[in-house]
């Protein structure tokens, strides 16, 4: 009796189904996560007042000043002159803009009138002091 033998081929297939489980779960973390990960990046704590009124203007330039003197504008740090720079560029497109100035409690006052002279050497005029609502 002749036995014949059937040509039978290995299917090899990767099977992607685990890897992608794990990629939607690192997404979600990332997700989830990214948020806290932004509003931690700048730590200004403002000074309280109890006249702190809130701005409803989108219009001015907010910039920040933390405890170690770095200053930031739109989350990004920038030194004086690239500062500088920009606010002029900002006063071309609109002579009348203002800028808000949210300094760390703890920055020194001979610092912060340095920013301030220099913004005003630039052309700056209205000022807005950033401050958070003391609860009393």
């Amino acid at each position: 009796m002749r036995r014949y033998r059937i040509d039978e081929k290995e299917i090899s297939e990767i099977n992607i189904t685990p890897f992608t489980d794990v990629v939607l779960v690192l997404l979600l973390i990332f997700m989830i996560a990214s948020p806290f990960l932004v509003v931690g990046a700048l730590k200004v704590k403002l000074p309280e007042a109890s006249t702190a009124e809130p701005i409803n203007d989108n219009k001015n330039v907010e910039l920040f000043l933390d405890s170690a003197n770095k200053l930031y504008m739109n989350g990004k740090y920038l030194s004086m002159q690239e500062l500088i720079i920009q606010i002029q560029m900002k006063l071309q497109a609109n002579p009348a803009q203002g800028v808000v100035i949210k300094a760390d409690k703890e920055v020194f006052h001979g610092n912060f009138i340095k920013l301030l002279d220099e913004l005003k050497k630039v052309g700056v005029t209205k000022f807005l002091i950033g401050a958070t609502k003391r609860n009393d």
